[in-house]
């Protein structure tokens, strides 16, 4: 999965043709306040996505299944 830089700030990686993998992992910070992190791994290479709030996640989710099948 090599890296290849699509312009500043922007990085795209080529992805091989294996199944991804989703992971959300969350964590509980000092104030009371949960984070999440998206976890996407294909192959040897895992990318993560760290410090959503609950709300950007639903966001997310909402987004997903917008674009439907």
């Amino acid at each position: 999965m090599p890296l290849i830089q699509g312009g500043p700030p922007e990085w795209i990686w080529e992805r091989t043709p294996e199944v991804l993998k989703w992971e959300i992992i969350t964590s509980d910070r000092p104030d009371g306040q949960t984070f999440y992190e998206l976890r996407v791994q294909c192959g040897l290479e895992i990318m993560r996505l760290q410090f959503f709030t609950a709300e950007e996640v639903r966001q997310l989710a909402s987004l997903l299944a917008e674009q439907g099948p």
